[in-house]
């Protein structure tokens, strides 16, 4: 007796037609985007951090203000003039250059020494011949600052000379 008919014997395993099964590629492709894209965010913060840190060079904005100015306030002698002063302005974020910055000029009504004048806020005298009391100054300090002192005589007084002092941090 035939079988009837469309219902023969089940095909032969290598007779059925099945889709073959898809890898899931876009869960891998996902799952990788994310994981390179945490890695680069922590990459990112440590860069920031590893910049602000040689930014500030071990102090920060404040501490580096307060000791430019300690410096500048003891510079004056009694007979000294302040002229300007702009203190630094502790809010900035350096990069490549100067962030925290103090400017002050004094008038002087004698001639004031550059090399005492420059000793005093540190910077190294023993290049520059002695006795001077026109010129400028420039030195690198100690905690990688700046320093730049001149001397030049008053151009409206006579006798008078004028002590300008930058001192610069990055």
């Amino acid at each position: 007796m035939e079988p009837p008919q469309g219902h023969g014997p089940p095909p032969m395993p290598a007779q059925q037609h099945h889709a073959p099964q898809k890898k899931n590629r876009l869960g891998w492709i996902l799952g990788g985007a994310g994981a390179a894209t945490a890695l680069i965010v922590v990459l990112l913060f440590a860069g920031c951090a590893a910049l602000a840190d040689a930014v500030k060079n071990g102090g920060s904005n404040e501490e580096k203000a307060q000791a430019m100015i300690a410096k500048a306030d003891n510079l004056p002698q009694n007979d000294w003039q302040l002229v300007e002063r702009s203190d630094p302005d502790t809010g900035c974020l350096a990069t490549d250059t100067a962030c925290v910055r103090l400017n002050a000029t004094w008038s002087v009504n004698h001639k004031v020494g550059l090399e005492d004048t420059a000793g005093r806020l540190g910077v190294d005298i023993s290049g520059p011949p002695m006795g001077r009391y026109t010129g400028c100054l420039k030195s690198e300090m100690e905690d990688g600052g700046i320093v730049r002192v001149c001397i030049d005589p008053a151009p409206a007084l006579d006798d008078n000379w004028l002590v300008s002092i930058e001192l610069t941090t990055e």
